[in-house]
Parts: structure tokens; C-alpha cells; sequence
């Protein structure tokens, strides 16, 4: 059978800074090089992320928007041009690009509005979260209409789809519910921690309490200051625990979104400001050591239904705190401790547990493994490989 392989444009979009976000796409794209049966090509948006991505050898496309573009991109997609659109074959400059490349697939590897731009491309979509739905009343998925934002671009894009990827299984389900998708184009597969959580050699190890002045204990939270993030459940936790005589320290990672001052703030108001450790984006070089000298990952956030820093603990060998939440607790299961987040006494008596006692730190660490495991099972690999062979065969029927 003469089936060819694929030219697939996978769009990476998103900062360094973003985290999670970023480095779940550039994770995947490394693991994307098993897959055989295509030809993968980056396009960027970003000169900063196309150098990034080629120190990784990856064939990179940098697309430069400029206003006329966007001004185009803007009017293609009212309804009233559609009938334009098909009548004289109108298309932006994006799709273009795509037919300069000989694209036959787009693979948008983040909810990305450019898939409303194609008229001439299939598509597989990207859902991260519908946290916009579930916890509506947070400002960064509520204010200055980002919630009709999200709205749009997923009511539009996913019915058209060839196939819709999430990471979890209540994630299907939210989208097929709320949005209508035919379940046989919902696909799931588990992403993989950052490429940050394999360190080659250990002569470089670094003492991370001494780097940063810490005397004691000290829990991790690498996270975006968003008020979903939920910091402030941490300090509450660790006045409640300093009320006990037990001093433990916090080490906050991450870029301020905004929450940053009044997370540093409600610190000082409790008087647990000098427990706090702020260091802003944490290094490359020293992220498996944050979580590996931590007494354990703590993360305490509303959004989900997954995260990737429990992943990243399971990797190197960190116990994890979680938020125990739909969804969030189903990607951990019981490798993990899952607190109340409306009682930060929950957190304060999970840290206690495991400063006190050492076997339930390594119960807890050899379930994360074994967890880690059973996820990479259903990969965004295999997942994409069916989607990718399946398409080919259909493809044929109109294209060589």
C-alpha cells in the first residue's frame, strides 16, 4: 500500500517563562522525533523560541505577523466574509506559509486561535484545561473578557477538528459535554514532565538550602503567581505550623502574573515573610535539585484537571501535596497527599507527616515512579501515531 509520509506543521506557541506550558511542547516535540511516519516542522512566532528549539535540531519556521496580517486574519474571519473566502479562495498569510511547506496536517500543540484562520488545512486541536468553566470567578480566566476569548476559540475550533487531544479523561468529558465534539475525534494522552528532571552526572550538584540561605526543611512550589495558583494556602500552612514551633520554609518559583505582591504581602501580614523564599524563573540547571532536596512538591492549585510539576516529582523522587479535586486527584491516585483547600490545617498535618515521618516520604516517592509509569503508557507518541496513520490513508483520497 502506498501510503506517504506526512509533512506536519506543529505550531509551538508560548514564553519560556510561561513554564509548564512550554516545556510540556518541548518535551513532546522530542518525543515526536519516534513517531516514522512524518516529516515534523516547527513553526514559531517567537525569533527567541525558533534559537531555543534549533539547539534541539529541529527544522524551525519563524512566522513575523505583521498588523496588515493580523488586520486580515481579523476580517477572514467574520461570517460575512465566508462566502467570500470560498467564492475567490481567500486565505492568510499563516496558511500560506503552510502550503509553502506542503503541509498536509496542522497539529496546534497549545489551544491556539490560528486554527479559526484555516480554510484549506485539517487540524488536530490541543485542550489544556476548561478551567475558564470551572472556576469561572478567578480574574486571569474572567477579566477583560478572557473568558469570551476562550469561548470563542473553543466553540469555533474544536467542532472542526480531526481529532481533539486533552490529558485526561474528565477533560473528554468536559469537552464533549460542553462543546459537542464527537467522542471518536476526543483523544487522550498523558504529557511528559519537562526535559529539566534528567541531570547527566551529579559533579555539578547544588546545595540548594545553602544557595539560598535556608537553615531548615523546606517545601517546592515551581508556579506561575496567578491567584489560581493558590500560594496563599501555603502560608496559611506555614503560620499554622510556625504557631506549633515547627519552622519549615517555602521556595516559590516562577514569573509574576499579577498575584506576586499580594502573595509577599499576605506573608508579612502572618509574619511567616522570612519563611518565604521568592526566586523568580528558577535556572534549568537547578530545577531537579529543587525538587529533589524539597521535603516534598506542594501544590495547592485550583486548575487542573493535571499538572506537570507532579509528574517532574515523580521523576527525580519528590513526594507530592495536592489539591484534592475532580480530576486532580484521578492523575495522581494514591501517590500523592491530597489536602482540603478550604482548611490549610489539611496541608499543615501532611507537612508534619512527612518531616516526621521518613517511610511514608519513600512509600510515597516509589508510588510516584510507579505512577509515572502507568501514565506514560498512553503517550502523546502513540496517541498521535494512530491519528497521523489513520489520516493517511484517508488522504489518499484526495491528495498525493
Amino acid at each position: 500500500m502506498d501510503i506517504k509520509k506526512l509533512n506536519i506543521a506543529c505550531i509551538f506557541d508560548g514564553n519560556l517563562d510561561v513554564g509548564g506550558g512550554f516545556q510540556t511542547q518541548l518535551r513532546s516535540l522530542i518525543e515526536l522525533k519516534k513517531i516514522e511516519t512524518a516529516n515534523f516542522i516547527i513553526f514559531v512566532s517567537k525569533k527567541e523560541n525558533q534559537e531555543i528549539l534549533k539547539n534541539f535540531g529541529f527544522n524551525v519556521v519563524c512566522l513575523k505577523s505583521k498588523f496588515l496580517d493580523k488586520v486580515i486574519r481579523f476580517i477572514l474571519r467574520k461570517e460575512i466574509s465566508l462566502i467570500f473566502t470560498k467564492k475567490f479562495k481567500l486565505m492568510t498569510k499563516f496558511e500560506k506559509h503552510l502550503q509553502k511547506y506542503n503541509i498536509d496536517l496542522v497539529y496546534f500543540m497549545s489551544p491556539n486561535s490560528l486554527a479559526l484562520d484555516l480554510v484549506n488545512h485539517n487540524y488536530i486541536f490541543t485542550v489544556w484545561d476548561l478551567c475558564h468553566r470551572d472556576f469561572c470567578e478567578f480574574p486571569e480566566v474572567n477579566f477583560y473578557r478572557e473568558f469570551e476569548l476562550r469561548e470563542l476559540v473553543y466553540t469555533k475550533a474544536l467542532k472542526k477538528a480531526l481529532a481533539v487531544i486533552s490529558d485526561s479523561n474528565i477533560g473528554k468529558q468536559n469537552i464533549i459535554k460542553r462543546y459537542g465534539v464527537d467522542e471518536n475525534r476526543v483523544y487522550v494522552a498523558h504529557f511528559f514532565p519537562s526535559v529539566n528532571v534528567i541531570v547527566e552526572g551529579k559533579e555539578n550538584k547544588i546545595d540548594i538550602k545553602k544557595k539560598y540561605g535556608i537553615d531548615s526543611d523546606y517545601i517546592y512550589y515551581p508556579a506561575q503567581f496567578w491567584s489560581h495558583k493558590n500560594h496563599v494556602y501555603i502560608i496559611d500552612a506555614l503560620y499554622l505550623l510556625k504557631k506549633d514551633g515547627l519552622r519549615i520554609n517555602a521556595i516559590f518559583s516562577g514569573s509574576d502574573k499579577g498575584n506576586l505582591d499580594y502573595v509577599l504581602n499576605y506573608a508579612r501580614k502572618f509574619g511567616v515573610h522570612e519563611l518565604v523564599k521568592y526566586i523568580g524563573f528558577a535556572p534549568n540547571e537547578e530545577i531537579y535539585y529543587l525538587y529533589k532536596q524539597a521535603l516534598a512538591l506542594v501544590m495547592p492549585t485550583y486548575f487542573g484537571p493535571t499538572n506537570i510539576p507532579p509528574l517532574e516529582a515523580f521523576a527525580i523522587g519528590a513526594p507530592v501535596i495536592y489539591s484534592d479535586l475532580p480530576g486532580l486527584r484521578d492523575q495522581v491516585g494514591d501517590a500523592a497527599l491530597l489536602c482540603d483547600l478550604k482548611n490549610p490545617e489539611s496541608l499543615a498535618s501532611h507537612i508534619k507527616l512527612l518531616y516526621y515521618n521518613k517511610e511514608k516520604r519513600d512509600e510515597l516517592v516509589k508510588k510516584g515512579y510507579e505512577k509515572l509509569k502507568e501514565l506514560e503508557k498512553n503517550s502523546i507518541v502513540d496517541v498521535l501515531k494512530r491519528i497521523i496513520d489513520d489520516y493517511s490513508v484517508k488522504l489518499k483520497c484526495w491528495k498525493h
